[in-house]
């Protein structure tokens, strides 16, 4: 389930950019059609949680949305739209439908799993895996269909995600049953979220959530950007997706790596070491060198979301009481894959579309942000060793990742939030 949930997505995003500028959307374009991402990414919280709770069971929802998104992604493989506002139309309605699935879907694992903390981990990893592998099987796909060249659109990337949306719409039926729950007696609506709005209150979360937002602002054009400059570069458009999958291998290895950073520098260095990675990155790209310099910095964006985007969601959980850790991390998803994310796409958008000439020229603008970031984030976060702990911590000021997620019938969906699906 989680490797065809991000291979989905992973079959045409990482082609989004390429496809879009050879249908002639200019910059400002692109910047809101990537950013319906993000509005659909808000729908988890505001409903679709609440329906999968309260009245329709998580696997028929996950089937009845896969079967709709495969629609729509047929829609636009046949070219039903190639100006930006009806395009940006059409993918809003399919992020609208399928983003919020990232989170149901982790619903279903954490209700039946025997012991989800200790197997979630696990079962979540086949996401980046399917993201990976789909990556390459579109590049040979492209390969051997002939679609090299440019200024042909993309196609092929969505042929390839249509069909595996209707394969997971199909799989999804097969998954334990998961029905709606005898929900309790509610508390007042908001709660939830002012509880966590009183995480703000303390400096080292307001401080980290201010630089995750601005953070947010730039990585938008890892996806928006970059694809194209590659290949202006030289790269063969068959190798794009395969290109960027270099960026997950250190996502992979974060899984073991962190805890050792979270013991030698604390949060406050793994969270700097993430956004310098990002940093570096972009001041690379803006330096204009080589095809294969380029490539081989890929793995530094890897770096940044592991160090600072999984390292983030641990921060906020070791800050937060145990009773409103799902809350402070739905707080963390709004503040970046939400709002910082949709302000960033359109940000893109619009610097992309004054350097059309030069795109190098585009990366200084999150290169410069980022080392703002760095310095401010350096400079005023100060963790004040108050964490929700365990008696077995030993390390002051990080608690192990510990969401103490229920199992069966007590595990709700709209409880649940995880990364968006380009992280």
């Amino acid at each position: 389930m989680m490797a065809l949930i991000y291979s989905v997505q992973g079959a045409f995003w990482p082609l989004l950019a390429v496809h879009l500028r050879d249908l002639g959307v200019g910059g400002r374009g692109r910047g809101w059609i990537f950013a319906t991402l993000a509005m659909g990414s808000l729908a988890m919280p505001l409903g679709a949680g609440h329906l999968v709770d309260r009245l329709l069971a998580a696997e028929r929802f996950m089937a009845l949305a896969y079967l709709v998104g495969a629609a729509l992604l047929g829609a636009i493989a046949c070219g039903v739209a190639s100006s930006p506002w009806p395009l940006f139309a059409w993918f809003l309605v399919y992020w609208l439908v399928t983003a919020p699935t990232t989170g149901i879907g982790a619903a279903i694992a954490f209700r039946n799993l025997e012991r989800p903390r200790e197997q979630f981990g696990g079962i979540r990893l086949w996401g980046t895996v399917g993201w990976m592998v789909v990556g390459w099987s579109v590049s040979l796909v492209m390969m051997s269909s002939g679609a090299s060249r440019g200024g042909h659109g993309a196609f092929e990337a969505f042929w390839v995600a249509a069909i595996l949306s209707l394969w997971l719409a199909v799989y999804s039926l097969t998954l334990p049953h998961t029905p709606p729950l005898a929900v309790a007696p509610q508390e007042p609506k908001g709660r939830g979220l002012r509880s966590a709005l009183e995480l703000w209150r303390r400096r080292d979360v307001a401080v980290f959530l201010q630089t995750a937002f601005g953070v947010c602002l730039t990585t938008p054009f890892l996806y928006q950007v970059l694809p194209p400059h590659l290949e202006s570069r030289g790269l063969p458009r068959p190798w794009i997706s395969t290109a960027l999958t270099l960026g997950q291998v250190p996502e992979i290895a974060a899984l073991a790596v962190l805890p050792w950073l979270f013991r030698r520098v604390q949060f406050r260095g793994t969270l700097a070491i993430g956004i310098a990675a990002f940093g570096v990155r972009f001041a690379s790209l803006a330096l204009d060198p080589p095809l294969w310099v380029i490539l081989a910095g890929i793995p530094l964006q890897g770096v940044g979301v592991a160090c600072f985007t999984i390292g983030g969601q641990v921060f906020m959980d070791s800050r937060a009481p145990s009773d409103r850790r799902a809350s402070a991390q739905a707080l963390f998803m709004v503040v970046t894959s939400g709002i910082g994310s949709l302000v960033g796409s359109v940000l893109a958008g619009e610097i992309s579309s004054w350097f059309v000439k030069d795109s190098a020229q585009v990366f200084l603008i999150p290169c410069v942000i980022d080392i703002a970031l760095l310095i401010y984030f350096r400079a005023r976060f100060q963790p004040d060793g108050v964490t929700t702990t365990r008696v077995d911590d030993d390390v002051d000021d990080v608690r192990p990742l510990d969401n103490e997620v229920k199992s069966g019938p007590s595990a709700r969906a709209d409880e649940l939030m995880t990364e968006s699906a380009d992280g």
